[in-house]
């Protein structure tokens, strides 16, 4: 009987996959010209660039850049492959991972890569109390940290992972931002303001940041993988979209993934700009609180009342296509069409059930940032609800704001939140199994589903499914989940799965699209 599978040895990945892999890692060792700087638009900036605290993407990419995590997901090709972690280990019964760590890496500030650094960082993502997080900490490894036995160093060079349950997403979750490695040095010297101060061993090192206007970084020179050929990445908020298409079409912007959507036509007609052929992978929806909509055909009425044909055509024309296998993309391998009767739309049938619920001329409350495709979309929902007999009241939030927002149950706005979610690891689990479940942000704080009877039972089911390793049966039970999940309870409205649009300047070479089009920002290699 087979002990362990190892890693790092050939043996365990398919060799296409480690070689895809690897290039991705391993190009920023080659001679391109250290010349310029290199600016994305990003949606926005608290200046708070922490893994366990979410505010905006722009603040995400920014953490992209600084750190790295044990493993590394390129978006190139979705296999987990080593990054910080040089090899592991898996035990037979996939319980225990022992990662070798890799020697001699460095960080911003000069110390050196050990297991202390590994402890440290994802030790404060498991325990809320931790000195270091800082207040709102959203801690995104947390639900992942729940089925953690032990976490230990038996040396400088080794950490062993144990696990309560078996968990075949874990490699790829580990190449998430939640898992990524902080100095220790760096979070015993700043604390609770190391996200202002964030020292990783990544690509590029922290400068400054200015809350609502830019992160600034420079190249490090002793990234492992070699030094990125720019002289300077800014992380540039632009929240206007006539500035972001001007500044693509000047120069002043060398490429975002936060393309107007009704610009697409006009800057693909235009030489001075590369619009990429990104994929339709990201769910648009509505998420609704059930301690404020406690009526489940209420709640299934809002549900059929949109219009999800104009929410494509206006919000985000045409670069979107309807929900058919709800919160799965037709892109990840547990799609199912099967499920397009979910997202369908019925006002007839939306409104009678208003009317037999009692609830016509209810006033209920919608929220919605006001950056890219959602204040269109808020408008287009707030109609569709009007025409059933609801009275709609709306408020558009900062896109600083919103997902703090999002998190406080108590704000007056609270009822209905229209949010996006994309896969920053490319698997069913990070989609369906983060909204369906009952604990963590969206189950908790957000819709409240934790509160239903029933609801728990889905904590089970989830990790069941994310285990299954036939893809045919593991598509099965996601369909079953999803089902049950949206049929009892309908917590969340899908609008769309759309794209997020990457435009370059054509001046930009070897820009990772793929990744940034997931909001990941690996520019590594990128140059201008």
């Amino acid at each position: 009987m087979v002990d362990s599978i190892a890693m790092g040895t050939g043996q365990a990945v398919p060799r296409r996959a480690l070689l895809v892999g690897l290039a991705g890692l391993l190009g920023g060792c080659g001679t391109a010209r250290r010349a310029g700087t290199l600016t994305l638009a990003i949606d926005g900036t608290s200046a708070v660039n922490d893994p366990a605290f979410y505010t905006t993407i722009g603040d995400w990419m920014a953490v992209d850049c600084i750190c790295r995590g044990l493993t590394f997901i390129s978006f190139e090709d979705d296999e987990p492959v080593p990054d910080l972690a040089e090899s592991w280990t898996v035990s037979g019964d996939w319980l225990t991972y022992t990662f070798t760590l890799r020697r001699g890496v460095t960080f911003h500030d000069g110390s050196v890569f050990t297991s202390a650094d590994v402890l440290a960082s994802l030790n404060r993502q498991l325990d809320g109390d931790d000195p270091t997080l800082p207040v709102g900490a959203s801690r995104p490894l947390r639900t992942l940290g729940q089925n953690f036995a032990a976490l230990t160093a038996p040396d400088d060079g080794t950490v062993v992972l144990r696990l309560k349950e078996p968990d075949r997403t874990l490699l790829g979750r580990l190449a998430d931002i939640g898992a990524r490695i902080i100095s220790k040095t760096a979070l015993d010297r700043y604390g609770s303001a190391i996200g202002r101060n964030l020292v990783g061993t990544g690509p590029f090192r922290f400068v400054s940041a200015t809350a609502g206007q830019s992160i600034v970084l420079e190249p490090f020179d002793a990234f492992r993988l070699g030094r990125p050929p720019v002289d300077r990445l800014v992380l540039q908020q632009v929240t206007d979209p006539s500035a972001i298409v001007s500044s693509l079409l000047s120069g002043d912007v060398s490429a975002t993934q936060f393309t107007p959507y009704p610009a697409l036509s006009r800057l693909r007609a235009d030489d001075e700009v590369t619009v990429h052929d990104t994929p339709t992978s990201f769910a648009a929806f509505m998420m609704i609180d059930v301690r404020r909509i406690p009526e489940p055909d209420v709640r299934r009425a809002i549900n059929l009342a949109v219009d999800r044909q104009s929410v494509i055509r206006q919000a985000f024309f045409g670069a979107a296509v309807p929900p058919d296998g709800y919160t799965i993309a037709p892109d990840q391998d547990a799609y199912d069409r099967g499920l397009a009767d979910l997202s369908r739309t019925d006002v007839a049938e939306a409104g009678r059930l208003i009317r037999q619920a009692g609830a016509t001329g209810r006033i209920v409350r919608l929220m919605a940032a006001t950056d890219s495709w959602h204040p269109k979309a808020a408008q287009i929902v707030a109609q569709n609800l009007a025409d059933i007999g609801l009275r709609v009241e709306t408020e558009a939030v900062d896109p600083a704001a919103y997902f703090t927002r999002l998190l406080t149950p108590e704000d007056p706005f609270h009822e209905l939140m229209i949010w996006e979610r994309n896969s920053y690891y490319p698997d069913a689990d990070d989609m369906t199994g983060v909204l369906a479940r009952p604990s963590g942000v969206y189950g908790e704080l957000i819709s409240g589903f934790a509160t239903l009877p029933g609801s728990a039972g889905f904590a089970g089911m989830l990790f069941e499914a994310k285990n299954i390793t036939d893809p045919a049966v593991r598509r099965k039970r996601y369909t079953e989940i999803q089902r049950a999940w949206a049929g009892t309870y309908m917590t969340l409205v899908m609008l769309a799965f759309a794209s997020n649009p990457v435009v370059s300047r054509r001046s930009v070479r070897n820009l990772n699209w793929k990744a940034l089009a997931s909001h990941r920002c690996y520019p590594d290699t990128t140059s201008v």
